[in-house]
Formats: structure tokens, sequence, C-alpha cells
């Protein structure tokens, strides 16, 4: 096949264009990898969100700017279908309506900070749990409970719940039979959260907060993180058990036969 001279001319400025595209995309991506982990190699919060928005901005600007050029190549009136734009936005605005819903919505996120990359994160109008990957200016992705991509238009989010801004509260409960002296009971409680201070700080008895058929609810409460949440539950029942066993007080639901407990460690 003849390709007339001027047309393989059009090809390679196409080419070159294309090539020198992809090189300033990844000159800029690593411009914003740097600008993500900053002088001191470690990335933030804040900047991540940022670097990765720019990222998706840098990429939709290019691809268009490219789309235009390589197409003024072939002598397509590019001005005319710039111009046109406008009438044809116009004609398909009832359309993109979802679309600029999401870029606006993806503005306000950004500008109020409501989350960032890393933030664990529920949307409850969608039924929605998991760990923000990236915030861009129309979609946000997640990574699931059980490790899968979620991908949401940002005009889905309607409500957020960000459990890795501030502290959690985690609180024990612990049910004693009815038929345990209080007095007893409230030793051993706080034998237990003293112990717990090195590994649980700011661990605290609450005291009695319910009743129910021979039961008798005390509550120990702490404060956690997401990530520490977990195991600071679990270590306040292992105290607790502990200091149960050792003062011989019984939970609510055990017998109260002859048991070998060990030595007592809580002054009576």
């Amino acid at each position: 096949m003849h390709w007339p001279p001027h047309m393989l001319w059009d090809l390679a400025e196409s080419a070159v264009i294309i090539l020198v595209a992809s090189i300033f995309l990844r000159v800029m991506g690593r411009v914003f990898k740097h600008m993500e982990t900053g002088r001191t190699g470690k990335p933030s919060q804040r900047k991540t969100t940022i670097a990765r928005l720019l990222t998706s901005v840098v990429r939709y600007v290019t691809d268009f700017v490219v789309i235009v050029m390589v197409l003024g190549r072939f002598h397509v009136q590019t001005t005319s279908l710039i111009a046109g734009a406008g009438i044809l936005g116009l004609a398909v605005s009832f359309g993109a309506q979802g679309l600029v819903q999401d870029v606006v919505t993806g503005i306000f996120l950004l500008y109020e900070d409501q989350f960032g990359v890393g933030d664990h994160v529920t949307f409850p109008a969608l039924t929605l749990s998991g760990t923000v990957q990236e915030v861009g200016i129309r979609i946000t992705r997640l990574t699931g409970l059980s490790g899968e991509t979620v991908i949401v238009p940002n005009r889905l989010i309607l409500e957020v719940k960000n459990y890795s801004r501030g502290s959690l509260g985690v609180s024990v409960v612990i049910p004693v039979s009815a038929d345990e002296n209080p007095d007893r009971v409230r030793r051993a409680l706080d034998y237990a959260v003293q112990n717990l201070q090195d590994v649980v700080p700011g661990a605290s008895l609450v005291g009695i907060t319910g009743f129910s058929n021979g039961t008798v609810e005390w509550t120990i409460s702490a404060s956690a993180t997401l990530a520490t949440q977990s195991a600071a539950s679990r270590d306040i029942r292992e105290y607790v058990a502990q200091a149960f066993y050792d003062e011989h007080i019984h939970f609510a639901g055990m017998g109260k036969g002859p048991v070998n407990y060990g030595t007592s460690s809580v002054s009576n």
C-alpha cells in the first residue's frame, strides 16, 4: 500500500506527540511521588491524597490535549470542535449531571478533608466499609474488608464515618454473678485496671452499668485507635479473668462449686 508523504509525516508527528505526552506523564508522576513523600521520605496522608488527585487531573488534561493535537495533525478543525463542545455539552448536560455531581462532590470532599488515603471509613448510605486508597476528582477507591477493590462515585457519598481520626472508645462489659459481693468485685476490677495501665493506658473502671437475670454488669472503658481496638478489648478481658480467678469471683452463669483457685493477689 502506498502512503502519501504528507500522511506519513502526519503519522510521525502524531507518534512524537504521543511519545512526548507519555514522557510528560511519567515525569509528572515522579514529581507528584516526590511531593507525596516530601523531604522526610515518608508519605503523609494529606500529601498522598493531593498527589493522587493531581495525578488524575494531569492525566485527564494531557489526554484531552493529545487528542486535540493529533486530530490537528490530520487537518481536523479542532477549533470548531472545541467551540462546538459547548453546544454538545449543553445537549448532553442532562445525561452528564451525574458526572458534574461527582466532580463537585469530590472538590468538597478534598476541601473539607473529610477523609484521606489510608483512612478507614464507612459510608452508611451504601452500607460499605473499607480503607481509602484514592480520593479522585470523580471517584473514591476503597479496599474492602475482604481485600476487594471498590470504586464509589463521589456523588453517592452522602455520609462518612471516619474511624481513623481521633480516638475510639473501647467498652468491655463484664457479667458478674449477682451472688458476688460488689465490694470484692470492685477491688478485683480496680486491681485489674491498675495492672492494665502498662498495656492499655487510660483504662478505667466505669462501675456497674446494668442488671439482668442473676447478673450484675460492670464496665471497663479505654481509648484506642482502630489498629489497637481489638487488642485493647482482648487485654481487658484477659486481665479481668485473671483477677477474678485469683479472687474466687464467678462470672455470671458459672457454677458455685469448689474450684482450686490460686493464691489471692488482692487484699480484702
